[in-house]
Protein backbone atom coordinates (compact mmCIF):
# COMPACT_ATOMS: atom_id res chain seq x y z
CA UNK A 1 0.00 0.00 0.00
CA UNK A 2 1.29 3.21 -0.85
CA UNK A 3 1.34 5.55 2.53
CA UNK A 4 0.49 9.18 2.98
CA UNK A 5 4.40 9.56 2.73
CA UNK A 6 4.18 9.00 -0.70
CA UNK A 7 1.06 10.76 -1.50
CA UNK A 8 2.20 13.93 -0.17
CA UNK A 9 5.23 14.37 -2.68
CA UNK A 10 2.44 13.37 -5.73
CA UNK A 11 0.33 16.37 -4.46
CA UNK A 12 2.77 18.88 -4.58
CA UNK A 13 4.43 18.13 -8.26
CA UNK A 14 0.74 18.07 -9.37
CA UNK A 15 -0.41 21.84 -7.46
CA UNK A 16 2.92 22.89 -9.05
CA UNK A 17 2.43 21.68 -12.19
CA UNK A 18 -0.84 23.01 -12.61
CA UNK A 19 -0.44 26.22 -10.96
CA UNK A 20 -1.79 28.22 -13.65
CA UNK A 21 -5.14 27.20 -13.19
CA UNK A 22 -5.84 28.52 -9.82
CA UNK A 23 -5.63 31.80 -11.88
CA UNK A 24 -9.16 32.63 -11.87
CA UNK A 25 -8.92 34.16 -15.52
CA UNK A 26 -7.09 30.83 -16.14
CA UNK A 27 -10.07 28.93 -14.81
CA UNK A 28 -12.65 30.59 -16.77
CA UNK A 29 -11.06 30.03 -20.22
CA UNK A 30 -13.14 26.46 -19.62
CA UNK A 31 -14.83 25.77 -16.57
CA UNK A 32 -17.76 27.61 -14.98
CA UNK A 33 -16.99 31.25 -12.97
CA UNK A 34 -17.45 30.97 -9.48
CA UNK A 35 -19.10 32.78 -6.90
CA UNK A 36 -15.69 33.97 -4.94
CA UNK A 37 -13.20 33.80 -8.38
CA UNK A 38 -10.31 32.94 -6.28
CA UNK A 39 -11.76 30.38 -4.03
CA UNK A 40 -9.19 27.46 -5.63
CA UNK A 41 -6.40 29.76 -5.00
CA UNK A 42 -7.83 30.23 -1.09
CA UNK A 43 -8.25 26.78 -0.75
CA UNK A 44 -4.54 26.15 -1.86
CA UNK A 45 -3.24 28.89 0.38
CA UNK A 46 -4.84 27.36 3.57
CA UNK A 47 -2.97 24.43 2.44
CA UNK A 48 0.40 25.58 2.07
CA UNK A 49 -0.07 27.43 5.54
CA UNK A 50 -0.58 24.09 7.25
CA UNK A 51 2.66 22.34 5.17
CA UNK A 52 4.86 25.58 6.52
CA UNK A 53 3.18 25.27 9.98
CA UNK A 54 3.48 21.47 10.20
CA UNK A 55 7.00 20.65 8.59
CA UNK A 56 8.45 24.04 7.94
CA UNK A 57 8.73 26.40 5.31
CA UNK A 58 11.50 24.14 3.79
CA UNK A 59 8.57 21.43 3.01
CA UNK A 60 7.50 23.61 0.41
CA UNK A 61 8.34 23.55 -2.97
CA UNK A 62 9.75 27.22 -3.52
CA UNK A 63 8.31 27.70 -7.17
CA UNK A 64 4.68 26.56 -5.80
CA UNK A 65 4.88 28.57 -3.20
CA UNK A 66 6.06 31.63 -4.80
CA UNK A 67 3.85 31.41 -7.38
CA UNK A 68 0.89 30.92 -5.33
CA UNK A 69 1.68 33.85 -3.21
CA UNK A 70 2.10 36.38 -6.37
CA UNK A 71 -0.99 35.22 -7.61
CA UNK A 72 -2.11 36.22 -4.60
CA UNK A 73 -0.85 39.65 -4.23
CA UNK A 74 -1.70 40.07 -8.04
CA UNK A 75 -5.40 39.89 -6.96
CA UNK A 76 -5.20 41.25 -4.09
CA UNK A 77 -3.94 44.16 -5.03
CA UNK A 78 -6.78 44.69 -7.64
CA UNK A 79 -9.36 47.68 -7.22
CA UNK A 80 -11.86 45.21 -7.93
CA UNK A 81 -10.81 42.70 -5.01
CA UNK A 82 -10.96 45.97 -2.28
CA UNK A 83 -14.30 47.06 -3.30
CA UNK A 84 -15.75 43.69 -2.96
CA UNK A 85 -14.03 43.43 0.16
CA UNK A 86 -15.79 46.43 1.51
CA UNK A 87 -19.32 45.23 0.50
CA UNK A 88 -18.77 43.17 3.48
CA UNK A 89 -21.30 40.70 1.80
CA UNK A 90 -21.58 36.99 2.20
CA UNK A 91 -18.50 36.54 0.30
CA UNK A 92 -16.95 38.97 2.65
CA UNK A 93 -15.28 35.71 4.80
CA UNK A 94 -13.39 34.51 1.93
CA UNK A 95 -12.06 38.29 1.00
CA UNK A 96 -10.47 38.05 4.86
CA UNK A 97 -9.33 34.56 4.77
CA UNK A 98 -6.93 35.45 1.18
CA UNK A 99 -5.70 38.55 2.87
CA UNK A 100 -4.75 36.79 5.93
CA UNK A 101 -3.64 33.90 4.80
CA UNK A 102 -0.95 36.01 2.81
CA UNK A 103 0.10 37.17 5.72
CA UNK A 104 0.66 34.48 7.13
CA UNK A 105 2.77 32.91 4.50
CA UNK A 106 4.92 36.16 4.32
CA UNK A 107 3.13 39.00 2.13
CA UNK A 108 1.05 40.94 4.26
CA UNK A 109 -1.27 43.79 3.45
CA UNK A 110 -2.32 45.31 6.85
CA UNK A 111 -4.47 47.88 4.74
CA UNK A 112 -6.72 45.19 4.12
CA UNK A 113 -6.26 43.78 7.11
CA UNK A 114 -7.28 47.05 9.51
CA UNK A 115 -10.55 47.27 6.75
CA UNK A 116 -11.61 44.01 7.55
CA UNK A 117 -11.28 45.00 11.15
CA UNK A 118 -12.90 47.68 10.32
CA UNK A 119 -15.76 46.40 8.60
CA UNK A 120 -15.92 43.75 11.65
CA UNK A 121 -16.11 46.47 14.17
CA UNK A 122 -18.96 48.29 12.41
CA UNK A 123 -21.53 45.24 11.92
CA UNK A 124 -21.24 45.20 8.46
CA UNK A 125 -22.77 42.49 6.76
CA UNK A 126 -24.37 41.12 9.77
CA UNK A 127 -22.14 38.08 9.91
CA UNK A 128 -22.25 37.46 13.25
CA UNK A 129 -25.91 37.82 13.83
CA UNK A 130 -27.66 35.03 15.48
CA UNK A 131 -29.93 34.37 12.43
CA UNK A 132 -26.48 33.74 10.13
CA UNK A 133 -25.69 30.31 9.89
CA UNK A 134 -23.90 28.67 12.98
CA UNK A 135 -21.20 27.24 10.53
CA UNK A 136 -20.57 30.37 8.65
CA UNK A 137 -20.37 32.07 12.00
CA UNK A 138 -17.44 29.59 12.95
CA UNK A 139 -16.12 29.71 9.61
CA UNK A 140 -15.53 33.61 9.61
CA UNK A 141 -14.50 33.45 13.29
CA UNK A 142 -12.02 30.98 12.85
CA UNK A 143 -10.39 33.04 9.57
CA UNK A 144 -10.57 36.26 12.44
CA UNK A 145 -9.02 34.42 14.89
CA UNK A 146 -6.40 33.35 12.57
CA UNK A 147 -5.71 36.59 11.23
CA UNK A 148 -5.13 38.22 14.76
CA UNK A 149 -8.27 40.28 14.47
CA UNK A 150 -9.66 42.20 17.51
CA UNK A 151 -13.28 41.35 17.26
CA UNK A 152 -16.11 43.87 19.03
CA UNK A 153 -17.07 42.41 22.55
CA UNK A 154 -20.06 39.79 22.82
CA UNK A 155 -18.78 37.86 19.57
CA UNK A 156 -19.07 33.81 20.55
CA UNK A 157 -15.46 32.20 20.82
CA UNK A 158 -15.16 29.18 18.52
CA UNK A 159 -15.53 27.29 21.43
CA UNK A 160 -19.19 28.30 22.66
CA UNK A 161 -19.89 28.41 18.78
CA UNK A 162 -18.69 25.05 18.16
CA UNK A 163 -20.93 23.86 20.50
CA UNK A 164 -23.89 24.66 18.47
CA UNK A 165 -22.33 22.85 15.17
CA UNK A 166 -23.08 19.09 13.84
CA UNK A 167 -20.69 17.16 15.24
CA UNK A 168 -21.03 19.00 18.25
CA UNK A 169 -24.91 17.73 18.44
CA UNK A 170 -24.29 13.75 18.60
CA UNK A 171 -25.68 14.01 15.15
CA UNK A 172 -26.97 10.64 13.41
CA UNK A 173 -25.13 9.35 10.69
CA UNK A 174 -28.03 7.41 9.05
CA UNK A 175 -29.50 10.67 8.13
CA UNK A 176 -26.53 12.91 7.26
CA UNK A 177 -26.32 14.42 3.89
CA UNK A 178 -23.27 14.87 1.80
CA UNK A 179 -23.55 18.47 2.23
CA UNK A 180 -24.02 17.70 6.16
CA UNK A 181 -21.36 15.82 6.33
CA UNK A 182 -18.90 18.30 4.73
CA UNK A 183 -20.14 20.74 7.45
CA UNK A 184 -19.38 18.15 10.10
CA UNK A 185 -15.78 18.17 8.95
CA UNK A 186 -15.49 21.54 8.41
CA UNK A 187 -16.73 22.72 12.15
CA UNK A 188 -14.12 20.14 13.21
CA UNK A 189 -11.47 22.13 11.20
CA UNK A 190 -12.27 24.99 12.26
CA UNK A 191 -13.06 24.25 16.22
CA UNK A 192 -9.29 22.50 16.05
CA UNK A 193 -7.50 24.82 13.81
CA UNK A 194 -6.46 21.51 11.70
CA UNK A 195 -5.35 20.23 14.77
CA UNK A 196 -3.46 22.50 16.45
CA UNK A 197 -6.44 22.63 19.41
CA UNK A 198 -7.47 19.84 21.05
CA UNK A 199 -10.75 18.91 20.03
CA UNK A 200 -13.31 20.07 22.29
CA UNK A 201 -15.03 16.38 22.47
CA UNK A 202 -14.11 12.96 22.68
CA UNK A 203 -15.54 9.68 22.68
CA UNK A 204 -18.84 10.54 21.00
CA UNK A 205 -17.48 12.58 18.37
CA UNK A 206 -14.44 10.01 17.64
CA UNK A 207 -17.91 7.15 17.43
CA UNK A 208 -19.16 9.16 14.61
CA UNK A 209 -16.31 9.90 12.95
CA UNK A 210 -15.52 6.00 12.58
CA UNK A 211 -18.84 5.00 11.39
CA UNK A 212 -18.85 8.22 8.74
CA UNK A 213 -15.35 6.77 7.71
CA UNK A 214 -16.33 3.30 7.24
CA UNK A 215 -19.67 4.51 5.24
CA UNK A 216 -17.48 6.46 3.30
CA UNK A 217 -14.46 4.01 2.26
CA UNK A 218 -17.07 1.21 1.29
CA UNK A 219 -18.90 4.25 -0.75
CA UNK A 220 -15.80 5.58 -2.77
CA UNK A 221 -16.61 8.95 -1.96
CA UNK A 222 -12.95 9.79 -1.67
CA UNK A 223 -13.00 13.80 -0.95
CA UNK A 224 -15.20 13.15 1.91
CA UNK A 225 -13.07 10.57 2.77
CA UNK A 226 -9.91 12.33 2.82
CA UNK A 227 -11.70 15.21 4.83
CA UNK A 228 -13.10 12.30 7.61
CA UNK A 229 -8.99 10.72 7.67
CA UNK A 230 -8.01 14.16 8.98
CA UNK A 231 -11.07 14.43 11.21
CA UNK A 232 -9.87 10.50 12.54
CA UNK A 233 -6.64 11.96 13.39
CA UNK A 234 -7.91 14.88 14.98
CA UNK A 235 -9.70 12.05 17.56
CA UNK A 236 -7.22 9.18 17.34
CA UNK A 237 -8.46 7.26 15.10
CA UNK A 238 -5.29 7.88 12.86
CA UNK A 239 -3.61 4.55 13.65
CA UNK A 240 -6.51 2.33 13.55
CA UNK A 241 -6.92 -0.34 10.62
CA UNK A 242 -9.92 1.77 8.86
CA UNK A 243 -7.89 4.73 8.75
CA UNK A 244 -5.11 2.44 7.12
CA UNK A 245 -7.28 1.03 4.60
CA UNK A 246 -8.48 4.51 4.27
CA UNK A 247 -5.58 5.38 3.05
CA UNK A 248 -4.95 2.48 0.62
CA UNK A 249 -8.02 3.83 -0.95
CA UNK A 250 -7.42 6.79 -1.70
CA UNK A 251 -3.41 5.66 -2.20
CA UNK A 252 -5.01 3.54 -5.09
CA UNK A 253 -7.20 5.84 -6.55
CA UNK A 254 -4.83 8.30 -7.53
CA UNK A 255 -3.61 9.18 -10.68
CA UNK A 256 -0.40 8.63 -12.22
CA UNK A 257 -0.02 12.54 -12.15
CA UNK A 258 -0.11 12.80 -8.84
CA UNK A 259 -3.93 14.06 -8.50
CA UNK A 260 -6.74 11.78 -6.61
CA UNK A 261 -10.08 11.84 -8.81
CA UNK A 262 -12.86 13.99 -7.09
CA UNK A 263 -16.59 12.64 -6.85
CA UNK A 264 -17.57 14.17 -10.16
CA UNK A 265 -14.70 13.15 -12.40
CA UNK A 266 -15.34 10.37 -14.96
CA UNK A 267 -12.36 9.43 -16.97
CA UNK A 268 -14.39 8.61 -20.06
CA UNK A 269 -15.48 12.39 -20.40
CA UNK A 270 -11.64 12.94 -20.10
CA UNK A 271 -10.92 10.75 -22.62
CA UNK A 272 -13.21 12.93 -24.65
CA UNK A 273 -11.18 15.62 -24.62
CA UNK A 274 -8.06 17.14 -25.60
CA UNK A 275 -5.33 19.88 -25.01
CA UNK A 276 -6.38 22.94 -22.62
CA UNK A 277 -10.12 21.35 -22.35
CA UNK A 278 -8.56 18.51 -21.30
CA UNK A 279 -6.25 20.00 -18.64
CA UNK A 280 -9.62 22.10 -17.24
CA UNK A 281 -11.96 18.95 -17.30
CA UNK A 282 -8.81 17.23 -14.94
CA UNK A 283 -8.39 20.36 -12.81
CA UNK A 284 -12.01 20.97 -12.14
CA UNK A 285 -12.67 17.78 -11.08
CA UNK A 286 -9.79 16.57 -9.30
CA UNK A 287 -8.23 19.77 -7.52
CA UNK A 288 -10.29 19.71 -4.26
CA UNK A 289 -9.87 16.31 -3.60
CA UNK A 290 -6.26 16.70 -4.02
CA UNK A 291 -5.59 19.60 -1.78
CA UNK A 292 -7.87 17.48 0.86
CA UNK A 293 -5.90 14.63 0.64
CA UNK A 294 -2.74 16.90 1.12
CA UNK A 295 -3.93 18.36 4.10
CA UNK A 296 -4.60 14.72 5.79
CA UNK A 297 -1.73 13.67 4.27
CA UNK A 298 0.41 16.52 6.49
CA UNK A 299 -1.92 15.91 9.97
CA UNK A 300 -0.93 12.44 9.65
CA UNK A 301 2.84 12.79 9.02
CA UNK A 302 2.97 15.56 11.74
CA UNK A 303 1.71 13.24 14.45
CA UNK A 304 4.41 10.85 13.51
CA UNK A 305 2.85 8.64 10.95
CA UNK A 306 5.39 7.50 9.29
CA UNK A 307 7.36 4.96 8.66
CA UNK A 308 3.61 3.38 9.03
CA UNK A 309 3.86 -0.53 8.55
CA UNK A 310 1.75 -1.74 5.69
CA UNK A 311 -1.65 -3.43 6.98
CA UNK A 312 -1.43 -7.28 6.71
CA UNK A 313 -2.81 -8.60 3.80
CA UNK A 314 -6.22 -9.46 3.70
CA UNK A 315 -6.98 -13.69 3.55
CA UNK A 316 -10.28 -13.74 2.01
CA UNK A 317 -11.80 -17.05 1.31
CA UNK A 318 -15.31 -18.26 1.08
CA UNK A 319 -15.10 -18.62 5.07
CA UNK A 320 -13.12 -15.67 5.50
CA UNK A 321 -14.68 -12.99 3.89
CA UNK A 322 -12.54 -9.74 3.61
CA UNK A 323 -12.99 -6.88 6.19
CA UNK A 324 -15.57 -4.92 3.96
CA UNK A 325 -16.62 -4.41 0.48
CA UNK A 326 -14.50 -2.84 -1.67
CA UNK A 327 -14.14 0.77 -2.07
CA UNK A 328 -17.01 1.97 -4.75
CA UNK A 329 -18.81 -1.51 -4.78
CA UNK A 330 -22.33 -1.43 -6.09
CA UNK A 331 -24.93 -3.05 -3.71
CA UNK A 332 -25.48 -6.37 -4.77
CA UNK A 333 -21.65 -6.57 -4.70
CA UNK A 334 -22.33 -5.32 -0.33
CA UNK A 335 -25.30 -7.53 -0.36
CA UNK A 336 -23.02 -10.56 -1.00
CA UNK A 337 -20.38 -9.69 0.99
CA UNK A 338 -22.88 -8.91 4.19
CA UNK A 339 -24.50 -12.52 2.92
CA UNK A 340 -20.89 -14.26 3.10
CA UNK A 341 -20.27 -12.16 6.75
CA UNK A 342 -23.82 -13.72 8.00
CA UNK A 343 -22.82 -17.28 7.10
CA UNK A 344 -18.73 -17.16 8.44
CA UNK A 345 -19.24 -14.88 11.73
CA UNK A 346 -20.97 -17.67 14.04
CA UNK A 347 -17.34 -19.55 13.57
CA UNK A 348 -14.87 -16.93 13.08
CA UNK A 349 -12.44 -15.51 15.87
CA UNK A 350 -13.39 -12.42 17.71
CA UNK A 351 -11.11 -9.68 16.09
CA UNK A 352 -12.24 -11.07 12.81
CA UNK A 353 -15.82 -10.33 14.13
CA UNK A 354 -14.65 -6.55 15.23
CA UNK A 355 -13.60 -5.77 12.21
CA UNK A 356 -16.56 -6.64 10.37
CA UNK A 357 -19.10 -5.36 12.73
CA UNK A 358 -17.28 -1.76 12.02
CA UNK A 359 -17.49 -1.93 8.17
CA UNK A 360 -21.43 -3.39 8.54
CA UNK A 361 -21.78 -0.28 10.42
CA UNK A 362 -20.47 1.45 7.78
CA UNK A 363 -22.17 -0.08 4.88
CA UNK A 364 -25.52 0.30 7.48
CA UNK A 365 -25.32 3.73 6.79
CA UNK A 366 -24.20 4.20 3.35
CA UNK A 367 -27.33 1.92 2.03
CA UNK A 368 -29.94 4.01 4.86
CA UNK A 369 -28.53 7.38 2.83
CA UNK A 370 -29.42 5.38 -0.45
CA UNK A 371 -32.65 4.79 0.88
CA UNK A 372 -31.80 0.53 0.03
CA UNK A 373 -34.29 -1.08 1.76
CA UNK A 374 -33.03 -4.41 0.11
CA UNK A 375 -29.35 -3.73 1.13
CA UNK A 376 -30.06 -2.77 4.12
CA UNK A 377 -32.09 -5.96 5.18
CA UNK A 378 -29.08 -8.03 4.19
CA UNK A 379 -26.48 -6.02 6.72
CA UNK A 380 -28.89 -6.45 9.27
CA UNK A 381 -28.97 -9.81 8.72
CA UNK A 382 -25.29 -9.87 9.26
CA UNK A 383 -25.34 -7.77 12.28
CA UNK A 384 -27.22 -10.76 13.89
CA UNK A 385 -24.12 -13.03 14.18
CA UNK A 386 -21.88 -10.52 14.80
CA UNK A 387 -24.02 -9.22 17.77
CA UNK A 388 -24.24 -5.63 16.70
CA UNK A 389 -27.70 -5.83 15.96
CA UNK A 390 -28.62 -4.23 19.11
CA UNK A 391 -26.59 -1.50 18.82
CA UNK A 392 -28.00 2.08 18.34
CA UNK A 393 -27.42 2.33 15.12
CA UNK A 394 -28.65 -1.15 14.05
CA UNK A 395 -31.99 -0.53 16.09
CA UNK A 396 -32.65 2.92 14.57
CA UNK A 397 -32.08 1.14 11.04
CA UNK A 398 -34.49 -1.26 11.42
CA UNK A 399 -37.13 1.10 13.24
CA UNK A 400 -36.82 2.91 9.75
CA UNK A 401 -37.13 0.18 7.82
CA UNK A 402 -39.99 -1.25 9.30
CA UNK A 403 -41.50 2.14 8.93
CA UNK A 404 -40.96 1.87 5.15
CA UNK A 405 -38.39 4.79 5.46
CA UNK A 406 -36.49 3.31 2.63
CA UNK A 407 -39.53 2.52 -0.06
Amino acid sequence: MRRPAGVLPGVLGWLEENLRWFDPEVWERHLPRRPFPPGPLLELLGFLRLLTREQGPAALPQGLREGALDLAERITGTPEFTTRLRRADALFPYHLNVVALLGLLGRPRPDLLKTCEALLASGAGGHFQPHRPLLSRLELRYFADRAALTLPAGIPDRASLYAGSVPALGPDPLSLDDDEVYAFTHAVFYATDFGADDVPQGGALRDTVRVLLASHLIGGHLDLLAELLLCADLTGLGETDLARRSWGALASARRSDGAVPGPVHRPAVLSGLAGEKAEAYLFGTCYHTTLATGLAAVVRLGRGGTPEPDPPEDVSSPAIPPPSPPTGAPAEEIRAWAESIARAAPHAPQPHRQVWAQAVTGALTLAARRRDPVTLTALLTAAGPLGARNTPLARAAAARLAAGWCS
